[in-house]
């Protein structure tokens, strides 16, 4: 059976989860094709990114 493409919301939900697991094939899969069509989605990606490289600058930064 062939699954719809993933939501917006779907999308989302996959870009955090992704933070604390490693995502599988078909789920990421699913996730970049979603990103390939919707700005949105890859502006929140980009976005969580930008975070998570934030925050490790600033415990980088408050350890020193």
């Amino acid at each position: 059976m062939i699954k719809p493409m993933l939501t917006c919301r779907e999308t989302t939900a996959l870009v955090l989860q992704a933070e604390d697991r490693r995502l599988p094939l078909t789920e990421r899969l699913a996730m970049r094709l979603h990103q390939r069509i919707c700005r949105n989605c890859r502006r929140f990606n980009r976005q969580v990114e930008l975070m998570r490289r934030a925050s490790a600058r600033w415990r980088q930064y408050t350890q020193d």
